[in-house]
């Protein structure tokens, strides 16, 4: 999938999500080589612990917010803990409080192999 795409849907759906209680702490795509497949790691702002209800707030911005978000659905985004090993690692390696773009590719946080990835956001 064409990148500027990805940077477009979630950064779309980061502004949006800004405004719920789920407030994401990080967002970065992994690119899943297996399946050729992005996922949008979502990690939600501590207030949030319950995955329904992080899905439900989810699917629910996307759908009010749709032409905006490019096409953007709800199946490719993941809840995330912050204590997954690459967030940790990510977190540690990078401080991006706003919404911007950095990519990464073949690193390896915390013994966890990210092959690729777009991130978002990374405030931990």
């Amino acid at each position: 999938m064409d990148q500027t795409v990805l940077v477009n849907q979630a950064q779309a759906l980061t502004r949006r999500l800004d405004a719920t209680k789920a407030r994401p702490r990080a967002v970065m795509w992994v690119h899943q080589p297996d399946t050729d497949t992005w996922r949008l790691w979502i990690v939600p702002d501590k207030a949030i612990s319950d995955k329904r209800e992080f899905y439900r707030i989810v699917a629910e911005t996307i759908t009010k917010n749709y032409p905006e978000m490019h096409g953007l659905d709800v199946g490719a985004t993941e809840f995330i803990k912050a204590d997954h090993p690459a967030i940790k690692g990510m977190g540690r390696a990078l401080k991006m409080p706003g919404i911007g773009v950095a990519q990464f590719s073949g690193n390896r946080f915390n013994g966890y192999y990210l092959p690729d990835g777009i991130v978002i956001r990374m405030d931990l």
